[in-house]
């Protein structure tokens, strides 16, 4: 038997087990979003929303988990049978993004993500709870309260190794002839679980295994019903709690029980809002971070993977917490109880988002302005080698330096048809214009940007040009973008490509094809590149080397490469930018996620203490899947708000979010003032001891 002050070995088994499964879904989680909008091809807000759901459906599956585990197969098993399907899931993501296999990755991949969070769903309540009752009550208190800190330091520890392991692997690795490899990825965390239920299987000398005697959630089903109907049929009579209802038909050790379980429910009403605010860190932080400069000492940072902070700093907190401040909060007797520390913590995601919100005000000085409803821009690119004069609908007349463009933004959308009349000098450096004017009319689309190149063509007449709507907005990875516009005025030039050489000598080639004279043609829609130095050359089937120069890509930028061919030559090359790179570092996020981690820290690892010790033993498991259910809740929250695009600015959803934050505080600081054993005795009304008549040891 274990002595008072040593752990107990099973709990080392049960842990290894989780740092295993954690390392695997964090890693999914990782790289889901690009692989659902790269490899899957989904738009980046059908990706968001994907994500959300499948964080929303890993934290809903707790329940069955729950019943599962209360009602039939006992915690050791639940874990097995869900860890199957989970490897399931993970196998199943891994040759969805196999590209040789003939099949359809789509329906394959939703399935994986469903067989997942299926898996993680079903573990999450049962693996906290299988662990804490490992431990002797009362002997080993003390170590149960330290249990839940180790246990969510060793989530975070897997998270923290995963988000970092994962993307790198799926970075590093080329496969099937492209430069990412989401099937190594995917694999790897498959591998991962392998080991987690090796790990898992091994231990079960070492558990103390119970399964349910008789079926606690339908018990518990039937009574809640019976109490609900009672209630309404007998409205006359008064009963302390709705629950006293059924003392007619059920015992009272249930009905106690379920008080205990209710009571509980209720303080977690206003939990959502929390991991509402939590799980923006995979969305709406990660966005804020692709408007951000990633350039930290010379390394790249990629947005995605500044998710790796949130659980970097809570392994670095734990410790602090547990053993310096928790313990001088206790000898001020300040913040002993767990819901106190709840709610401070709370409090603290508030200020999260009030700093994410004030570095939003900053990013957004130089966010592009994209039209509105109702609006739409146009811009002006000359390509002359001399200044002209443009006369127009909206501004009515501007100077347009050669090679310079003009940007006309947010046109009030009163008008579908406008005119643009462009004029030059007679003579335009060595230019001298047949015709020196010329006259467009053109349609304003709303929501659109229209973008004019003024040219000459081969008869040396003004020529406008225009060409396919630009994307303004910032890749969700916050990678450079760009695209090549090539206006072809004769058909001397056959076979004409742009290649482009980074530093490291990987080399992107680009084919103009075929176009007919007189003619634009968008050689690629834009694309995302890497950011860095990029050597360019233009050649031809008459030429290697029309043109040889190198443009600088930074991360956040929008750039569009205009080319024109005149009489056999490359008459005009530059690269604009359309919407500024980002300049704003990216670690001015640090003090978001610093307190979005003491946050977590205060809030997740107690509401995961009292949710254990306030839990009947018959019920613990259903109690922690109605915590892990609130989380669920939170990220349909998000789907919902985000959905309604209630402001134009994302600082003020942010400030939104720290609001509601606020005042959900304020209610639940009032559940607590009602909660029926006082959050003074909290910690001291909890029974924690093992039933002979709620449970057997398992055969």
């Amino acid at each position: 038997m274990n002595s008072d002050s040593t752990y107990p070995t099973a709990v080392f088994c049960i842990i290894a087990t989780e740092f295993c499964g954690r390392f695997s879904l964090c890693g999914i989680r990782t790289i889901l979003s690009l692989y659902l909008r790269n490899i899957l091809f989904f738009s980046e807000n059908a990706s968001t929303v994907i994500y959300h759901l499948f964080i929303m459906l890993c934290h809903t599956i707790p329940l069955i988990g729950a019943i599962c585990a209360d009602s039939f197969f006992g915690r050791y098993r639940t874990i097995r049978n869900f860890s199957l399907i989970y490897l399931a899931g993970n196998l199943l993501m891994c040759v969805a993004a196999v590209p040789i296999l003939d099949h359809n990755p789509i329906v394959i991949s939703i399935f994986g993500l469903v067989l997942i969070a299926g898996g993680t769903g079903g573990l999450k309540p049962c693996v906290a709870a299988f662990g804490a009752e490992q431990f002797r009550i009362p002997e080993q208190k003390a170590l149960l309260k330290h249990f839940f800190s180790i246990f969510y330091f060793t989530i975070n520890l897997g998270g923290f190794i995963g988000m970092i392991v994962t993307p790198v692997m799926r970075k590093v690795v080329y496969c099937f002839g492209d430069d990412t490899c989401y099937a190594v990825g995917f694999g790897f965390s498959a591998l991962l679980m392998v080991l987690a239920i090796l790990l898992f299987i091994l231990g079960k000398h070492f558990y103390k295994v119970n399964i349910p005697k008789r079926n606690i959630m339908l018990e518990f089903v039937k009574c809640s019903w019976h109490a609900v109907t009672e209630k309404y049929r007998r409205r006359g009579q008064h009963q302390e709690h709705w629950l006293d209802y059924s003392k007619d038909k059920f015992d009272w050790r249930l009905l106690q029980d379920m008080k205990a379980v209710f009571a509980v429910f209720m303080l977690f009403i206003p939990l959502p809002i929390f991991w509402s605010l939590f799980d923006q860190q995979g969305s709406r932080w990660t966005f804020q971070a692709a408007h951000m400069d990633g350039n930290i000492l010379g390394f790249q940072v990629v947005p995605d993977q500044m998710q790796v902070m949130n659980p970097a700093m809570v392994l670095a907190l734990i410790p602090i917490f547990d053993k310096f401040l928790y313990p001088c909060f206790e000898r001020a007797h300040f913040l002993t109880n767990p819901l106190h520390r709840m709610v401070i913590g709370g409090m603290t995601a508030g200020l999260a988002f009030i700093a994410a919100g004030l570095l939003e005000l900053v990013l957004e000085k130089d966010y592009p302005e994209l039209p509105e409803r109702n609006h739409g821009s146009v811009n002006i690119v000359n390509t002359l080698p001399c200044s002209i004069m443009i006369f127009n609908s909206f501004s009515k007349m501007d100077l347009l330096e050669a090679g310079r463009i003009l940007k006309i933004e947010s046109v009030c959308h009163n008008r579908t048809r406008y005119d643009l009349t462009i004029e030059a000098p007679s003579k335009c450096d060595n230019i001298e214009f047949s015709r020196d004017f010329f006259k467009v009319s053109a349609f304003l689309e709303e929501l659109q940007e229209d973008t004019f190149i003024i040219a000459i063509n081969e008869k040396l007449e003004i020529q406008g040009h225009m060409i396919d709507p630009i994307d303004f907005q910032t890749s969700i990875t916050g990678a450079p973008k760009f695209r090549i516009d090539f206006i072809k005025n004769t058909d001397v030039l056959q076979n004409v490509s742009v290649s482009l050489t980074s530093n490291s000598g990987l080399q992107d080639v680009y084919f103009v094809g075929v176009p007919p004279k007189g003619s634009i043609v968008t050689v690629s829609p834009y694309i995302e590149i890497s950011q860095g130095v990029y050597g360019c050359v233009i050649s031809s089937n008459s030429n290697n080397n029309h043109f040889a120069q190198h443009f600088h890509f930074a991360n956040g930028g929008v750039y569009s490469l205009i080319i024109e061919e005149s009489h056999g030559k490359i008459s005009f090359v530059k690269l604009y930018t359309m919407s500024k790179p980002n300049h704003v570092n990216i670690m001015w996020q640090i003090p978001q996620y610093l307190l979005i981690s003491i946050a977590e820290i205060m809030f997740g690892v107690a509401g995961l203490e009292f949710c254990f010790i306030q839990a009947p033993k018959s019920m613990k498991t259903v109690t922690i899947a109605g915590w892990y259910l609130s989380t669920a809740v939170g990220n349909l929250l998000v789907i919902v708000i985000t959905q309604m695009d209630l402001f134009k600015s994302q600082a003020h959803e942010f400030f939104l979010f720290a609001l509601l934050i606020v005042a959900d505080m304020m209610i639940f600081i009032e559940l607590i003032s009602r909660y029926p054993c006082g959050v003074s005795e909290v910690e001291s009304s909890a029974l924690i001891v093992e039933d002979s008549d709620e449970t057997q040891l398992e055969e």
